[in-house]
């Protein structure tokens, strides 16, 4: 991860050699609690370095991206191994980000490609931000990432100087801090995880590797003990929605945010599939003050979405007749059914324009659980838009 470079300067022999019996004692007493951190520059790994790997460390941390653009080459067959063998892992993402917005997307572009992970690791020591602050964009990454993976750990890394001049605000929202710091004796900064040399040899993987050690926290504290229990509400209900022609959250197999099901997140049905479409729902949830839906399309399950996605049924008729705008009118006219599921629902024209005129309607709308009508108006062979019927 992490190349530091510490020049020593010490004159004489004998002071360099105390140095290399000190650190070497180190590595020697931290051998029951190194947690290795991989990437592809360890490659592929085999079944036999893998079941090996398992009687080594307690726990390896992998590395996913670096950046959201660059997908790490050994990823997903590494992983695979270590699913396999039950080795438990956590991820990281090299950072790249150059604003907020940035940030938050390559937190969930690391969470998509590693839901299954125990924790999670912003590995920020590489000043890339551009626009809208370090400490803000590293602020952002978390706040991305908190809903998606419930109770789980997520950590920020990097060296001391680093993290004072571009996180140290940002720190505080995280759940601890992984200290990268090549020394013999361990640093006084607070921290769960020292990283303390970049050349460990691990016989499982027959290669030196980055190592951090456990002196602080044991290892449950990063991979967990227990099952986690659902933080969401739930309630039996029935309806029907349409989806909204801009939503952008997708459909899930779990609740987003439920605690209980956090490791096994991930998108049902693309939300981009169904926009503008009548969909169906039996149960709601509520979780971190947020609603969520149990959804479903032709009978054909989709998933769980949130109701931010979803915008009201509206039945529609034809009609011709019509009716007088009222002298004094504060309804105005619309292009869509006002929260219709139409993303670009605007105000035509103030409806104040037409007062005590009579316009021509077309057309009527009721949403679903509503006991009063939007109308289709035109006034002299023009379209000017739909309006609430209390302007009548």
């Amino acid at each position: 991860m992490l190349r530091l470079k510490y020049v020593l300067m010490i004159v004489g022999v004998t002071l360099v050699g105390m140095f290399c019996m000190s650190f070497g004692s180190m590595q020697s007493h931290a051998a029951q609690n190194n947690v290795y951190d991989l990437s592809e520059w360890q490659g592929k790994f085999t079944d036999d370095q893998v079941k090996k790997l398992k009687d080594e460390v307690p726990f390896v941390i992998l590395r996913v991206q670096f950046g959201s653009a660059y997908y790490d080459k050994t990823f997903d067959n590494n992983v695979a191994l270590m699913k396999k063998y039950n080795v438990p892992y956590g991820v990281y993402s090299f950072s790249q980000y150059t604003d907020p917005n940035d940030a938050a997307d390559e937190a969930k572009a690391l969470y998509n490609r590693a839901p299954d992970a125990k924790f999670y690791v912003n590995d920020y020591e590489q000043q890339t931000v551009k626009t809208g602050g370090t400490n803000e964009s590293t602020l952002a990454w978390i706040n991305a990432l908190r809903p998606l993976v419930g109770n789980r750990k997520i950590l920020f890394y990097s060296y001391q100087s680093f993290m004072l001049n571009h996180a140290a605000e940002a720190i505080s929202a995280y759940d601890g801090y992984w200290l990268a710091a090549y020394q013999t004796n361990e640093p006084q900064r607070e921290h769960v995880l020292w990283q303390y040399t970049d050349h460990y040899y691990s016989p499982a993987l027959g290669q030196y590797v980055d190592s951090s050690i456990l002196t602080v926290k044991n290892s449950g504290w990063f991979i967990g003990n227990t099952t986690p229990k659902s933080n969401a509400k739930y309630e039996k209900v029935n309806g029907i929605f349409t989806v909204r022609s801009g939503a952008t959250d997708n459909f899930y197999n779990h609740v987003v945010g439920d605690n209980k099901y956090a490791s096994k997140l991930k998108v049902n049905n693309e939300v981009a599939n169904y926009k503008g479409k009548t969909i169906s729902y039996n149960m709601k949830a509520t979780v971190n003050n947020e609603t969520y839906y149990r959804t479903y399309f032709d009978g054909h399950l989709l998933g769980w979405i949130n109701v931010k996605a979803l915008g009201p049924h509206i039945t529609y008729s034809r009609i011709n007749m019509t009716k007088q705008i009222k002298a004094k009118n504060y309804y105005n006219f619309y292009n869509h059914v006002v929260d219709s599921h139409f993303a670009n629902t605007h105000k035509l024209v103030n409806g104040s324009k037409y007062a005590g005129k009579r316009v021509h309607i077309t057309g009527r709308a009721i949403k679903d659980g509503w006991h009063s009508y939007y109308y289709k108006c035109y006034y002299e062979g023009k379209f000017i838009g739909w309006i609430y019927q209390r302007a009548f």
